[in-house]
């Protein structure tokens, strides 16, 4: 029977490999610009284009240069490009491969672009003041033919994949026995136990080294909404600590920026001399007439404090704008960094899972910056890290009292439904049961009152919320009361499909605003981590309480609920069929929370080489974000 087994994966697998080879194609051609900038190529079987089916390809000025990339099955079968803004662009040789017969294509729409066919070559050039300038075109004859036979070969290997992995599991279920028992007599990885002990002291001088690295690679400006977050903290250090400052003299941040301003429309790199000259410049403290961003103005300033004290010394000692900004990111970075250790050194359940998630490019990059999100995601995972301790015996609910109110008043105050992280407290009525102090006590002043605390803090800083230019966020209100099935399809949408994929690389890191992507690598084994990470817990703990991981699942479940419903309302035009303004580490504490609380436990040995695992990929994937970002902002500029 094993034998048969075995044929049958064997068969399975090279089926599989095979028709992986078979469905790739390539979409080849040699590009040429009268100016640098970005080609952006869209890929798609019916003409529906998302994010996630396209490429960017550099243009450089000078001889066409050989550019391609691959696709699957009938993926290719319409493109759409869209040409730099202002650049006379050529694709000569448009095909389906490297090698073979010219291709064969028909120009189906240009908006915005002049379009002509000369000697096989497709020339582009954007009118002048374009916006979204593109060209659509479709494979037809020869070429069609190509995407047909790879299509073919695209569902057998679905099917085949398909039932490789039924296979794989049906044999993993039949040899469940023996492969526990060989994971029971796995010896741990040398150190693995310091490792595991030290843990917190190790993430801590990692966090502090390559954060400090995201501090200094990451240009003034290039963190999303910094000049909100700045304006902000220049309120609170000249007393405005809630609302608007409205039209009462402020020292104007938007000087500081200079050429660092602008991301969304300013793509080119920066130089060194640019960067040097504006991080020189005197740190503006007068006040002037001027009126400030107001996109942070609904934050509560405990997430400001130490930027705010740092604005105020470096204005008393008359620093330079580049002093006051690394010294702010350093300062944020530091308190994150003290946060996450804390949580880590006492974390039972999740220890693994947690310290991953603290390495993730996107999270360590905002704990390197002035984003209040910094202490939203440090504060989560202290949070997280103590509950599990409680739970897992690690650290007695007592001594945690004084801990455990510092943190749930701090989280209360935090940005609208966070608090929902509180409530793994539930989790811990054994514990309080054990050590004999009131769980009834506990579960009122940690997680009722600050519920209560922040709902109240949500609806009074209600009026400060920014809705998106041309939504009525009343009339969004009203037809969710109307059609209460509008929003729960709408966020099916969202978290399915290429807009789910999308939501986990911004998770993942897509650095600055959003348009600094990271090596494909690095999704995939961030993502094959956080899939680990679920068999990261010690087994010799024993299991929690059934109730537990369902429980846990719900929560997280409802937790996507308490965050996209605000951006529903406040950022949805009522024609969209998905949520927008969601963002993919608005669901980092969620992903930490599944991770904490829904995972298994494995023998020292395996999860031995998972934690060594997860360490190195946290510094391999951290340094290709530092280098992304660099070359992002001051070699090849963003797409």
């Amino acid at each position: 029977m094993r034998w048969a087994i075995a044929l049958l994966l064997l068969l399975l697998a090279t089926i599989v490999l095979y028709a992986n080879q078979r469905r790739q194609v390539e979409v080849a051609f040699s590009a040429q610009a009268n100016a640098s900038g970005w080609l952006q190529v869209f890929h798609d079987a019916r003409g529906q284009y998302a994010e996630t089916r396209s490429q960017w390809l550099k243009l450089e000025t000078g001889p066409a240069r050989a550019q391609g990339f691959d696709a699957r099955g009938r993926e290719a079968a319409w493109l759409r490009l869209d040409p730099p803004l202002k650049a006379e662009t050529r694709l000569c040789g448009l095909r389906i491969g490297q090698s073979g017969a010219a291709g064969e294509y028909e120009i189906r729409q240009a908006d915005e672009t002049a379009v002509a066919l000369e000697e096989g070559c497709l020339r582009m050039r954007p009118a002048d003041g374009a916006r979204d300038p593109k060209v659509v075109v479709r494979f037809v004859g020869r070429s069609a033919e190509k995407l047909a036979r790879a299509q073919v070969w695209q569902r057998v290997f679905l099917v085949a994949a398909g039932l490789l992995v039924l296979a794989l599991a049906a044999a993993a279920y039949a040899c469940r026995a023996s492969l526990a028992a060989a994971a029971a007599a796995m010896p741990a990885v040398k150190g693995f136990a310091v490792l595991e002990r030290r843990l917190h002291w190790i993430a801590a001088a990692m966090m502090l080294a390559l954060g400090t690295a995201y501090v200094l690679a990451t240009p003034p400006g290039a963190v999303p909404d910094e000049e909100a977050h700045l304006a902000k903290i220049v309120r609170i250090s000249q007393g405005v600590a809630f609302g608007d400052s409205g039209t009462r003299p402020m020292p104007d941040p938007r000087a500081m920026y200079g050429p660092f301003s602008d991301y969304l429309v300013n793509k080119q790199p920066f130089t060194r001399q640019q960067l040097s000259a504006q991080l020189d410049r005197p740190l503006a403290c007068a006040p002037t007439g001027a009126g400030l961003a107001k996109g942070a103005n609904g934050y509560f300033p405990h997430q400001y404090v130490l930027s705010s004290l740092w604005f105020k010394a470096a204005c008393a000692g008359g620093m330079r704008f580049g002093q006051f900004l690394y010294g702010a990111r350093m300062l944020n970075l530091l308190l994150a960094t003290a946060l996450v250790a804390w949580g880590l050194a006492y974390a039972a359940r999740g220890k693994w899972a947690l310290f991953l998630i603290a390495f993730l490019p996107m999270t360590l990059s905002q704990m390197s910056s002035l984003s209040a999100d910094s202490l939203t995601l440090s504060l989560s995972v202290a949070w997280l890290g103590l509950i599990s301790g409680i739970a897992g015996g690690r650290l007695d609910p007592a001594r945690a009292a004084p801990a455990l109110w510092t943190l749930s008043l701090a989280i209360a105050f935090l940005k609208p439904g966070t608090a929902w992280v509180l409530a793994c407290l539930l989790f811990c009525k054994p514990a309080y049961d054990r050590a004999g102090v009131s769980y009834l006590g506990a579960l009122l002043r940690h997680l009722a009152l600050p519920w209560l605390v922040h709902i109240a803090w949500t609806l009074s800083a209600r009026g400060d919320a920014q809705p998106l230019q041309g939504v009525d966020w009343t009339a969004n209100l009203h037809a969710l009361l109307e059609h209460p099935a509008r929003f729960p399809l709408a966020l099916a949408r969202t978290m399915t499909g290429e807009h789910a994929v999308l939501l986990l690389q911004r998770m993942i890191g897509v650095l600055g605003w959003l348009d600094v992507k990271l090596s494909a690598w690095t999704y995939w084994t961030a993502g094959a981590m956080l899939l680990a990470a679920f068999w990261a817990n010690d087994a010799a703990r024993g299991r929690p309480p059934r109730y537990v991981m369902p429980l846990a699942a719900a929560m997280a479940l409802g937790s996507v609920v308490v965050v996209a419903l605000p951006l529903f309302i406040y950022w949805t035009p009522a024609d969209s069929p998905v949520v927008q303004g969601l963002q993919g580490r608005y669901f980092t504490v969620t992903a930490a929370f599944a991770l904490t609380w829904c995972a298994f436990g494995v023998p020292a040995g395996l999860r031995s080489v998972l934690g060594w695992a997860f360490v190195a990929v946290a510094v391999a994937i951290n340094i290709d974000a530092v280098y992304r970002l660099h070359e992002a902002y001051f070699v090849v500029g963003r797409p």
